[in-house]
């Protein structure tokens, strides 16, 4: 249900302000403030671990996908006039996690993270592997992705399948590589992953757009990477698709929203490789329904002796086979714009962070049916909120996945109702509820 002003405050165990009251202004875009706590104390650590307010505020706001019209809405507070509404729900937060000792003000216009706040973080160290949980299909281990590769059993992944974090101008609270570094460091991780894949085992990433700062340009850094995996790992491209979100935002807001100099990017790239040039796949497990139109081809024995536009002839009763589907476009067509699904509600209950970079369950859907078997193993080594994980279990093929934030795979875990536990939940954690 929508929360307005009034009610975020009393949720934290305050009334309103008397001030507050002439604002009606409903915030349903916003976490509570509750809600707000962790990612704050991430931004700040991924911020060098002190920054300026309106840093963190931006920061924040990335982290949490809020829209810029929201980002950029004022409320009317009183005797202060017309205010930022997302900067007064984040100093609000911020309070809270000063309350609960894990952020201080290290001067008038600066906020620093203590060593509570990062204790509170769960960041796995390197060299560090912890296994979560497990199910009858996979294990969720508390690592990164340059430790946790050493205990992959080589020649045993069926499937990687990830979305590494994007080479951002702006680093988010999940941890992301600068874009100047990116493809080295994304190269390397490659090349441990490679001895892990089956001989006709796929990888399979997902890789977003980055922008060149100040300048409406895009960087190039997806082409160089795909040359050097080729030239230098020996990696084949299988196939580019597509993922095409209806309901993407438009953005970088500088260029598309402000200036209009671009327009709303609202495909991301998905490269398919594999080891060798004939990876294990089936699209007949992806077969999409027939449209009305094909449906009425079929019924009248498909079609009659004809020249198409193109110059194509097609012969008596082409068509004419029901092959129980259509092969699907290497464009997938994903709306992405749940803002209350099971792992979210799950999370909010909990008073655990929800991911800010989960891609839909059909995007994993589709790839694991295409390329595994049930039985085989799929491995995700960004695990973030275990969509990978959840999606491998419900099609039978077991599953591995290993995430640098312990408190996201604590979210995550919330998609397995029937998880066997190996570690308790880490104590720091009860400081941010």
């Amino acid at each position: 249900m929508p929360l307005d002003v009034h009610t975020a405050r009393e949720r934290e165990g305050r009334g309103p302000r008397q001030h507050e009251e002439q604002s009606v202004t409903t915030l349903s875009a916003y976490p509570t403030q509750r809600q707000l706590i962790l990612p704050l104390v991430q931004t700040l650590d991924n911020l060098g671990r002190t920054a300026k307010p309106r840093d963190v505020c931006d920061g924040l706001a990335a982290a949490c996908g809020i829209p810029p019209p929201e980002r950029e809405r004022r409320v009317l507070a009183g005797k202060a006039g017309w205010i930022n509404a997302w900067d007064r729900r984040v100093r609000w937060a911020k309070l809270s996690a000063s309350l609960r000792g894990l952020v201080v003000n290290a001067e008038p216009n600066l906020w620093s993270l203590t060593t509570a706040g990062r204790d509170a973080l769960g960041t796995a160290a390197r060299g560090t592997i912890i296994t979560v949980f497990e199910t009858e299909m996979g294990i969720a281990v508390h690592a990164d992705c340059e430790t946790a590769v050493a205990y992959v059993t080589d020649d045993s992944i069926q499937l990687i399948l990830t979305s590494p974090p994007y080479p951002l101008i702006r680093k988010k609270p999940y941890g992301n590589e600068p874009a100047d570094r990116y493809v080295d460091w994304l190269l390397e991780c490659a090349r441990d992953w490679l001895p892990k894949l089956t001989a006709d085992g796929s990888l399979v990433l997902n890789l977003g757009d980055a922008w060149l700062p100040s300048v409406p340009c895009q960087s190039l850094y997806q082409e160089r990477l795909l040359i050097r995996l080729h030239d230098e790992l020996g990696l084949h491209l299988a196939q580019r698709l597509y993922w095409y979100s209806p309901s993407k935002l438009p953005s970088p807001a500088e260029w598309v929203t402000i200036r209009r100099l671009r327009v709303t990017p609202a495909v991301e790239m998905v490269y398919w490789l594999s080891k060798s040039p004939h990876p294990k796949a089936d699209n007949r497990r992806v077969l999409r329904q027939y449209s009305d139109a094909m449906r009425r081809r079929l019924n009248v024995g498909g079609e009659r002796k004809s020249r198409r536009p193109s110059g194509h002839l097609f012969q008596d009763g082409a068509f004419s086979m029901d092959q129980g589907g259509s092969i699907p476009h290497n464009l997938l067509t994903l709306p992405h714009s749940h803002s209350n699904d099971r792992y979210q509600r799950a999370c909010r209950n909990a008073g655990l962070p929800v991911h800010p970079a989960r891609f839909p369950a059909g995007l994993p859907e589709f790839f694991i049916r295409l390329t595994t078997d049930p039985g085989d193993v799929a491995w995700d080594p960004f695990g973030g909120s275990l969509t990978v994980a959840e999606t491998a279990e419900r099609y039978g093929v077991h599953w591995i996945a290993n995430d640098r934030s312990r408190i996201y795979l604590d979210g995550g875990a919330l998609r397995f109702p029937g998880a066997t536990w190996v570690v308790a939940q880490t104590p720091a954690q009860a400081k941010l509820k």
